[in-house]
């Protein structure tokens, strides 16, 4: 009786590590529960991917129930007890209600090859006065001024910023892509020229003001036009 024990006992154990054998993955906690945010306010939450296995853990697609949310994977494989962040956002604007929003993980482990992760909360819609940060970096664009400071300290298109044209060269490192940059100088024959250098130089959202500040004041008189206090 005593050796069919034993024999119960190894069979038992060889079934327990034969379960852990191979790669396995494992998560700190496959649910997160973001409770109740604005419309408009990016859920951001980093789940823990770990690898509890004994071969290495190969993470393959990262695939999510809607382009609304996005993930951010470090490295992909992963050696046995290693770990890795999974950053995923999901940007709330355009949604109202309860949300679940699902994240599937395909790896190579053999019993779980795809896992799933949810984000689970409520959205709730902002006041008729909020914007929300997304579509504020939808709507972004950048407004120069080439003149001189002297001309664009006079006046100037409100939310403007100078750079004279002489100094465009050493901005372009700083300036935003893929997002409008509209040139404007007296009457459009220098912001021709920066538009076009700057399209050609990676920025083809890179616009001049047709007729420049001239014809903005032919057409609107002062309106939107930044004078220094007098006086």
């Amino acid at each position: 009786m005593r050796k069919i024990g034993l024999v119960t006992l190894f069979i038992v154990l060889g079934l327990g590590m034969a379960v852990w054998a191979g790669p396995k993955i494992s998560v700190d906690a496959s649910v997160y529960n973001f409770g109740e945010v604005l419309e408009g306010i990016a859920v951001v939450h980093t789940f823990v991917l770990q690898n509890v296995g004994d071969e290495p853990l190969k993470i393959g697609d990262i695939q999510v129930s809607c382009g609304c949310t996005t993930t951010s994977l470090a490295k992909s494989t992963l050696e046995p007890g290693e770990s890795v962040d999974l950053e995923v956002t999901f940007d709330t604007a355009g949604f109202g209600g309860k949300m679940v929003k699902n994240i599937y993980v395909e790896s190579n482990d053999p019993t779980t090859p795809k896992f799933v992760l949810q984000l689970v909360g409520t959205v709730r819609r902002p006041q008729r006065y909020n914007i929300a940060v997304s579509d504020l970096n939808y709507l972004f664009y950048l407004l120069i001024d080439l003149r001189t400071p002297e001309e664009y300290a006079a006046s100037h298109l409100l939310g403007a910023i100078n750079i004279p044209y002489g100094e465009l060269d050493d901005w372009k490192d700083r300036l935003p892509k893929g997002v409008l940059i509209i040139l404007y100088d007296e009457d459009g024959t220098l912001s021709d020229k920066a538009a076009q250098a700057l399209n050609a130089d990676g920025y083809p959202q890179a616009k001049s003001l047709l007729g420049g500040l001239k014809e903005w004041v032919r057409q609107f008189k002062d309106k939107f036009i930044f004078f220094p206090p007098t006086g």
